[in-house]
């Protein structure tokens, strides 16, 4: 009897949560068909047809944005020769822009990037064209923060580790487990992660993790540990290139977007390891937004659009990133989604790097406390 009620539970559960992805698919596409029918989408495609290239400035790499650009030109052919793309510094997109304007020189159209604090002084500064996209509706709140910011990704950083030189035992998957390496002198100094002094993307994930552990243990011994075992790097590919050489056995908080489009790199994935942090997974929310200076606000608005759609949520998911729909599934994408990073190591392990006003307020602050602890000066 037990047996048969367990089975018919497992049937009724089973099938109630595919109702409620079934519903929530559903609702999106109808999302998506209102729109690409609407009256605006029509305007806007006539005036992007009569603009110039689209100017993108982002800190994601050319070889992350070939998929998506291939995807948005077949929709919309003529944009097929018209957009350029910079990769540039998380927040050097914003000086870069700044400078531009101050000497009235054509600037970014559509701006792509993972500096939270960055974008909170962009729209401080009235930078942003306070832009509501018709596909804002249905996702998350937090997705949203801010009238014409939206979230472009939600990208996940990763522990990578030598798997030659790490027995399968000794691989990390957690903060804690690689804490436990505070007391092997063998390790210390084996092991790397951002420097928050020295890099915005490496200051958000370091502020937004350190306040999560914070809340979970007042004493923090977690951060103190990693502090006095870490080296400390500017750029998540140096960060790989030195754990696969062996100068460091693993290195943590690495950009997932800079790991994992290169695994499939002949013999990399036999040296190269990595696992979501168990324990506390940052989660950068890159954001993107039309610029008010923008020459093309027509197509800037087309491609913010495009990105918010399924069809968009996927392309960006096989370019490398995280895509954060709930109707994008991983059999759609090659990597993570948002719910497949939450359903593997749970929603609450989740360390959504946001856009938190007091994150600038108390910046020198925090960097004089954190800097104590990694042994740097400041």
């Amino acid at each position: 009897m037990q047996l048969k009620f367990a089975h018919k539970y497992l049937l009724a559960t089973l099938l109630s949560s595919v109702i409620f992805l079934m519903s929530l698919t559903v609702e999106a596409i109808e999302y998506d068909s209102e729109y690409f029918d609407s009256a605006e989408h029509q305007q806007l495609k006539q005036t992007s047809e009569k603009e110039a290239d689209l100017l993108i400035y982002s800190n994601i790499a050319e070889y992350n944005w070939v998929k998506i650009l291939d995807d948005f030109s077949k929709k919309y052919p003529w944009m097929k020769v018209n957009i350029q793309t910079l990769d540039m510094g998380p927040s050097a997109v914003f000086e870069r822009y700044y400078a531009e304007r101050s000497v009235n020189q054509k600037t970014a159209d559509l701006i792509v990037t993972a500096a939270p604090d960055a974008w909170l002084r962009f729209i401080k500064k009235d930078g942003l064209l306070p832009y509501q996209s018709p596909l804002g509706k249905g996702y998350p709140q937090w997705s949203n923060p801010e009238e014409g910011l939206y979230t472009f990704s939600t990208d996940p950083m990763i522990i990578i580790y030598n798997k030659i030189l790490l027995s399968e035992s000794e691989r990390p998957d957690s903060l804690a487990s690689l804490m436990s390496w505070a007391d092997n002198p063998k390790r210390k100094n084996k092991i790397a992660t951002y420097n928050a002094a020295g890099h915005a993307f490496g200051y958000g994930i370091h502020w937004f993790t350190n306040n999560y552990f914070d809340k979970q243990e007042p004493n923090n011994i977690l951060y103190k540990q990693l502090g006095s075992i870490s080296r400390l790097e500017n750029g998540g590919a140096i960060m790989v290139d030195k754990v696969i050489t062996g100068e460091y056995l693993a290195s943590y908080f690495v950009s997932g977007i800079t790991v994992l489009p290169k695994m499939k790199q002949r013999g990399r994935s036999k040296i190269l390891g990595w696992n979501l942090i168990k324990d506390g997974t940052p989660v950068f929310l890159r954001g993107m937004g039309v610029t008010k200076e923008a020459s093309n606000p027509g197509s800037a608005k087309l491609m913010l659009n495009y990105l918010l759609t399924h069809e968009g949520q996927v392309s960006i998911g096989r370019g490398g990133l995280t895509p954060y729909r709930e109707d994008v599934t991983t059999a759609e994408v090659p990597y993570f989604t948002y719910t497949n990073i939450a359903d593997e190591i749970g929603e609450d392990n989740i360390i959504r790097v946001h856009y938190d006003p007091s994150e600038e307020s108390i910046k020198e602050e925090f960097l004089d406390h954190w800097t104590k602890l990694y042994r740097i000066a400041h």
